[in-house]
């Protein structure tokens, strides 16, 4: 019977073995549970909430807003052009052929300078006529002294004398007048004996077209035989929209940049506008003048003017605090230290790195004006 006690005492010790072994394999000492760290923001009863002295309250930049007056800049696609009392055509002051050019497309002339002669028969007439007129004005004169001096010693009727007088005076008018044809017709010295007509620059400027060519005879004097540009001063044509013409009147400040010329620019009042809207584009132009002393400024070239519209006053924030989702616009406005509300706004035109804020704020509200992607959920 001592067989079966030692063979159960056996196998109560095994057991206890595998339990100790068991106990001793898995049994590892307690570390400390790691703390762990609240987030940065949370969110309670649709606000964010930040929390305090975490990394996130140090990038939220937050800036009182304010109602400000500033004038609105209306970008308008705008073009140089010739100022309408800088352009000149040149007519032909006589019939005949042209014997002469002595200048080409684009070159500069100057006021006076002789552009083309023309051999014309009309102004060997008018100078035929001047010499006659300057020698019946000779005899006038010279016959109205010997009657003033005849009258003196009683030797003649005083209508003698009045006659002398009214024939003089007919002859000093016929001299005016053919010197006022030739002043018409260009007429120089140097030219009249050879029996020509001198086609002159009546301003400095820019030769920017002409018909003309040596043999080719004139006939109409109205037609333009060239036109001249003083580009000294050019004009900015800058189109406004008919919705915008409320806003506009001469008061307004135009200001135009150059990219073709870098750090060029130019800006002055308003000095006319078009007084009907051009129909293709239901636009009116303003313009401006701009001094161009050097040329370099050409006529035709495209440039963006900015127009300045006052406006009333209005709530204006930086673009970096807009967030946008879809079609929607909103900021992040602190309502209590640390604590955020987003909020829905309407805005208006760009003003550069600001727009304006028509609906959503009120001045004296704080808003997040950078790191408020941060703050986003969406």
């Amino acid at each position: 019977m001592r067989v079966p006690r030692v063979g159960a005492l056996a196998i109560g010790l095994l057991c206890l073995a595998i339990l100790f072994f068991i106990v001793l394999r898995f049994r590892t000492p307690h570390s400390p549970v790691a703390a762990v760290e609240s987030p940065m923001v949370t969110q309670l009863q649709g606000h964010f909430v930040v929390r305090e002295g975490s990394p996130l309250e140090k990038r939220l930049i937050i800036q009182e807003v304010a109602s400000v007056s500033r004038g609105h800049g209306l970008v308008l696609p705008a073009q140089i052009m010739t100022a309408p009392d800088r352009q000149v055509n040149v007519y032909a002051p006589v019939t005949g052929r042209i014997t002469g050019v002595s200048v080409h497309l684009g070159q500069k002339v100057h006021r006076g300078q002789v552009l083309a002669t023309i051999a014309a028969g009309d102004l060997d007439q008018a100078w035929a006529d001047d010499t006659r007129a300057r020698a019946t004005l000779d005899f006038a004169r010279r016959a109205y002294t010997r009657a003033q001096g005849v009258q003196a010693i009683g030797g003649n009727a005083v209508k003698d004398l009045e006659s002398a007088r009214n024939d003089l005076a007919q002859a000093q008018a016929e001299a005016e007048r053919t010197q006022r044809r030739l002043q018409v017709l260009g007429a120089r010295p140097g030219y009249s004996s050879q029996g020509q007509a001198p086609l002159i620059s009546p301003v400095d400027g820019v030769v920017s077209m002409t018909t003309m060519a040596p043999g080719e005879n004139i006939t109409d004097p109205t037609a333009i035989q060239m036109t001249v540009l003083d580009l000294s001063e050019v004009w900015i044509a800058a189109a406004i929209p008919q919705d915008n013409l409320a806003q506009i009147n001469n008061d307004n400040v135009l200001s135009v940049r150059f990219d073709e010329f870098p750090g060029r620019t130019c800006s002055g009042r308003v000095v006319s506008f078009d007084p009907a809207l051009h129909t293709d584009t239901r636009r009116v132009n303003a313009y401006i003048a701009c001094p161009n002393t050097d040329g370099a400024l050409r006529p035709g070239m495209f440039v963006d003017a900015t127009l300045n519209v006052p406006q009333g006053n209005d709530i204006i924030i930086p673009k970096t605090a807009l967030l946008m989702n879809n079609d929607q616009v909103s900021v992040f406005v602190e309502v209590a230290p640390r604590i955020f509300q987003r909020r829905d706004i309407v805005i208006s035109y760009d003003e550069g790195d600001s727009v304006r804020v028509l609906k959503g704020l009120s001045a004296g509200e704080r808003v997040v004006t950078s790191g408020a992607i941060l703050l986003n959920d969406d």
